[in-house]
């Protein structure tokens, strides 16, 4: 059948200053760290202060900008040195103004991807690689 696709064209702007405000410097270490740009325009399109998003292959937690937008997520990474820096850069976000939203909530977990607690998510999102 006929399907409606919406198709959108975004022009994003580098992330650096964004990243450098709210991600520690251990941070810029992973090799695919997913756009702010990009993530705010998903989160804002797909998701409604309160909810729970869950990302399963967090990396250095990019995904945790939808707290500073009211949403809640659970980061979960497999590779232990990227949870350290995530965690960090938790803590300096907390620190900073916030963007006309309460703060969410950031779970934190270290897992296999394979073995998600999807009860508690109202949407799932993934870099694509």
């Amino acid at each position: 059948g006929n399907e409606l696709v919406e198709q959108v064209k975004l022009k994003l702007k580098p992330d650096k200053l964004l990243r450098d405000r709210w991600f520690v410097p251990g941070a810029m270490s992973h090799p695919a760290k997913g756009h702010l740009g990009l993530w705010w325009e998903l989160f804002e399109r797909y998701t409604k202060p309160g909810e729970w998003v869950l990302d399963p292959m967090a990396g250095i937690g990019s995904s945790m900008i939808v707290a500073m937008m009211g949403r809640n997520v659970i980061c979960n990474e497999m590779e232990s040195h990227f949870i350290v820096p995530m965690r960090q850069s938790w803590a300096k976000m907390r620190q900073q103004a916030m963007l006309g939203y309460e703060i969410g909530q950031v779970l934190i977990i270290q897992g296999d991807a394979r073995c998600l607690p999807l009860g508690r998510a109202d949407c799932v999102i993934t870099v694509p690689m």
